[in-house]
């Protein structure tokens, strides 16, 4: 296994076994809390969207080992290799006992999709849902719903904006940081930058961009001299990355919101005859970008485990299902902040092939 002791690790939150523990923790105070008859009050409202239930259950604890459960896992777009990954970790950490159903649902990177689903999730009376949302202001309803329905939500890298059972995450302002310093050094802390967006208005998305542009001010030689989004697809980053490089000739980086669109941006630079002379970031590290970091078209990137980050959602779940926890005793959604490593053509042979998703 890559040895963790030799990598960046974030100050922002708390990490995986620490942040688990604290929840674990939360929940014996659920117990407490509803056997005193105290509970948070909370002004915020739902309103009713289709057949999804409103009125309020209270949360029947079940044993996860050995009752029959169920788990739905609304993905944002199950085509891409996050999302595959995230399931192939929740899948794994649940295969051992054979009560623990795992159905997955592709939410076509729509909010109205996703919305639909998760109506027909809470319908179904699933036990837990495990949710990557395509939009946190459009699913927030949903989210709340589900909650109230005794059924804890745990989103996965993209929040929802209203208070919930967890948030499993990578790094998002602390990996556009550590990019930025990295892109600075290797480009000798002066010339032109540009950045590839994901979608504006993600949680995720900005914060990844607002840490790299914070940290770039402090190079006062280095320039960013445009931001596009492509959505965090490979095909439109090529599209944009074209539009860089016809635009800024004498570009000397591009920092993409995640690793699909930084290996867009490498191939468009390959079909330029610009391989190696653009410094290109991403990040993520699924596997095809470490492979382009070892042949020399990508710079690097801000490596998660999205396997572990899989597993730990799926782990938390099983925590709430075997819980008397409720969400109203939380004023905020807790945070478990997965250990991220920067990777550049230095250290990429360090991760073994197990680890690469």
């Amino acid at each position: 296994m890559f040895n963790k002791t030799d990598c960046n690790r974030t100050e922002q939150g708390i990490t995986r076994r620490g942040a688990i523990a604290a929840i674990a923790s939360l929940s014996a105070s659920a117990l407490l809390a509803g056997c005193s008859g105290e509970r948070t009050e909370r002004t915020d409202s739902t309103a009713n969207t289709g057949d999804t239930p409103t009125t309020t259950s209270s949360k029947i604890k079940k044993n996860p080992y050995t009752e029959d459960i169920k788990i739905a896992y609304v993905a944002h777009d199950l085509s891409t290799p996050n999302n595959q990954a995230w399931l192939e970790g929740i899948e794994r950490e649940c295969a051992s006992w054979s009560n623990i159903v795992i159905q997955s649902f592709n939410g076509e990177s729509s909010a109205e999709t996703q919305t639909q689903v998760m109506a027909d999730v809470i319908n179904q009376e699933y036990d837990a849902i495990l949710l990557q949302c395509s939009d946190g202001t459009a699913l927030a309803p949903s989210v709340q719903q589900a909650e109230e329905a005794g059924i804890p939500v745990i989103t996965i890298n993209l929040d929802a904006a209203t208070v919930h059972s967890a948030l499993v995450m990578a790094v998002d302002y602390d990996a556009g940081r550590m990019a930025a310093d990295k892109i600075a050094d290797q480009i000798g802390k002066e010339g032109k930058v540009a950045i590839i967006q994901g979608v504006p208005g993600l949680t995720r998305t900005d914060n990844l961009e607002r840490g790299f542009r914070e940290t770039i001010a402090n190079y006062p030689g280095i320039e960013i001299v445009d931001a596009q989004s492509a959505a965090f697809e490979k095909e439109q980053a090529i599209t944009v990355m074209n539009s860089f490089l016809q635009n800024y000739p004498d570009l000397k980086a591009v920092f993409a919101i995640n690793d699909a669109m930084a290996e867009g941006a490498a191939l468009a630079a390959q079909s330029a005859d610009k391989k190696g002379q653009i410094v290109i970031w991403g990040a993520d590290g699924e596997k095809d970008a470490l492979a382009m970091i070892e042949s020399g078209d990508m710079a690097g990137t801000i490596y998660t485990n999205s396997w572990d980050e899989g597993s730990t959602a799926a782990k938390i779940a099983l925590l709430m299902i075997g819980s008397e926890y409720s969400y109203t005793v939380l004023s905020e959604t807790p945070q478990v902040i997965m250990e991220p490593i920067v990777v550049t053509a230095d250290n990429v042979g360090s991760i073994p092939e197990e680890d690469r998703w």
